[in-house]
């Protein structure tokens, strides 16, 4: 019985060899390219046509890497019936560019079992060519340095020469690993006579940023259109149009490492500055008023994530509530230029000078080849203490002012003497003099509103100060509280406090001083950081609503201070 089935085995196994011998005997490959030799920079057509039933992924051209620049590949199927008799066949069409001139070897390739037979290519260079007509488009590259430091910009040039008419086209970018590639302004189009021959040019500039030390190659760009033939025969209105194929010169560069003594932020570039700016009248700063500082660092030459924070150094007596930083890199006179921009509010607690540092930030100049600083002076700024005013209260409305006599015009007794010829003497001089007396008592009142109400309005916040009782601050800060206001907050906030170290001209900061307690600093500084940055965050108003709650319960600092008082006749 098992010898039944080891026959059976041994006769399958000779039936699929014989079947797949008769199939490969079936079919036929053949490999040939279109032209030969060929120009360097030239690209050629590899067909490779197997007659038969074959997979249409039996083909792979990776092999041909090594010599050539292999472009797309093309797969064509087609189905003959003679005679009821069935044929099949199998088209590859390779693009493929030779790189430098020399002798090369299409390899056999293997499909479906069959090998095709190796091919020798002969590639010349351009001016060897006995006409002109491979030389209808052809492409040049060069880099402005062939020795960069690690992370500098290299300019990378491509142009691509026209002798004959575009139908249309497609310009890859070059390619080097672990390198930062990207196209830097616009292409340029315009006419050059070279050899004789006018072509048209377009030029492409990219910026090529490498991120790794050593010598590479920078491979050029493939192009890949079509170009009116006029050799052809046309055909009515309608151009006979040539698939064309280049690519670029490959350039060699060498990227050298970062200098072994240099032990700061690298940033290699030609030029990089420093500039600040500074909100509002820098000629009136303000105790307790906020201050915006924008720091911008510029640098050429490379992207937004070279660059690196900017340290500034501010006084102890200061507040300060930085914002995000915002980056970005722009592209001008095909130069790569990074920018970045850091604002920070800056709150001074008291008056006089205010003494900013300077702020330095190290860059590598590639020119010199030495490490310079970029500089933002130290700045003195003025503060100026907080608005005081007087602790009057607010004037009562004026009493009646006796006017001095005025004796009536001329014209005016005339016109009342003709209208009132028969009325006595004393009487038109009474009435005239009630008249004047009562325009001089609507002017003066008039002027005395208008001063009051500009007082008013201008000591707004220190009449509140000093007018207001201590329970009528508490209520207006609670209720700003409970509404989460944060001008009114720390407005209202400012006065209590002030009742509460009993120091109704103290501002804020000096108030938090006197107090003495962190719980209630780390409060109001996030309420200040939440008010003076840009994105404003989610504050909660109960930590600092409870701390001033349990410091109300306890009384002024005054009252503390009596109550913690040792006695004047301690017992004995």
């Amino acid at each position: 019985m098992s010898i039944s089935k080891m026959q059976k085995l041994i006769v399958c196994l000779s039936l699929f060899m014989l079947t797949s011998l008769v199939r490969a005997q079936s079919i036929e490959v053949t490999a040939s390219v279109d032209k030969n030799p060929v120009m360097e920079g030239e690209s050629f057509i590899l067909s490779v046509v197997a007659n038969g039933d074959v997979k249409r992924d039996a083909f792979d051209a990776s092999i041909l890497m090594k010599d050539f620049v292999v472009g797309r590949t093309s797969v064509s199927s087609q189905t003959k019936m003679v005679n009821f008799d069935t044929t099949r066949s199998t088209t590859w069409s390779t693009i493929l560019i030779p790189q430098t001139k020399g002798r090369y070897t299409i390899p056999s390739f293997n499909v479906d079992g069959v090998i095709t037979k190796p091919i020798e290519v002969l590639v010349v260079p351009a001016s060897a060519s006995a006409t002109s007509s491979g030389r209808d488009l052809f492409i040049t590259t060069k880099v402005d340095v062939e020795k960069a430091y690690l992370q500098q910009q290299i300019r990378y040039t491509v142009k691509l020469h026209l002798g004959k008419d575009l139908q249309r086209g497609s310009l890859t970018s070059p390619t080097l690993e672990n390198a930062d590639i990207r196209q830097i302004g616009k292409d340029k189009e315009y006419d050059e006579v070279i050899d004789g021959r006018r072509y048209r040019i377009i030029e492409r500039s990219f910026a090529i940023i490498a991120q790794q030390s050593g010598t590479f190659t920078i491979e050029g760009p493939l192009f890949e259109g079509e170009v009116i033939d006029n050799s052809r025969q046309s055909f009515g209105f309608f151009n006979r149009s040539k698939a064309v194929n280049r690519v670029g010169p490959s350039q060699s560069i060498t990227v050298l490492p970062i200098p072994s003594n240099y032990d700061q932020h690298w940033l290699p570039s030609d030029f990089v500055q420093l500039d600040d700016e500074w909100q509002g009248n820098t000629r009136e700063f303000i105790a307790g008023e906020p201050i915006t500082r924008t720091i911008t660092l510029t640098a050429i030459g490379v992207v937004e994530e070279q660059l690196p924070e900017i340290s500034s150094i501010y006084p102890e007596s200061v507040k300060t509530y930085p914002d995000q930083a915002e980056t970005t890199t722009v592209e001008k006179d095909d130069t790569l230029v990074a920018q970045r921009k850091e604002s920070i509010a800056i709150i001074p607690s008291q008056a006089g000078p205010l003494v900013i540092p300077e702020v330095r930030i190290p860059w590598f100049n590639t020119i010199t080849q030495k490490t310079e600083y970029a500089i933002l002076a130290e700045k003195t700024l003025q503060i100026l203490p907080a608005a005081i005013q007087p602790t009057s209260a607010i004037p009562v409305s004026p009493t009646a002012q006796t006017a001095p006599e005025v004796t009536p015009q001329e014209p005016i007794q005339t016109a009342v003497n003709n209208q009132a010829i028969n009325m006595p003497q004393y009487w038109i001089w009474l009435t005239v003099a009630l008249l004047i007396l009562w325009v001089m008592t609507l002017i003066l009142w008039w002027k005395h509103v208008s001063s009051l109400k500009a007082a008013t309005n201008q000591q707004n916040n220190s009449a509140v100060r000093y007018t207001q009782s201590e329970q009528a601050l508490w209520a207006s800060l609670e209720k700003a509280i409970n509404k989460n206001i944060h001008t009114d907050i720390q407005k209202y906030l400012s006065l209590w406090l002030g009742h509460y170290v009993q120091d109704k001209q103290a501002p804020l900061a000096q108030s938090l001083k006197v107090i003495d307690n962190q719980s209630l600093d780390a409060a109001v500084n996030a309420l200040l950081a939440s008010r003076y940055a840009k994105r404003q965050n989610q504050w909660q108003s109960t930590e600092l609503q409870q701390i001033l709650r349990k410091m109300r319960k306890s009384g002024s600092i005054k009252k503390q201070t009596k109550h913690n008082l040792s006695p004047l006749y301690p017992n004995s």
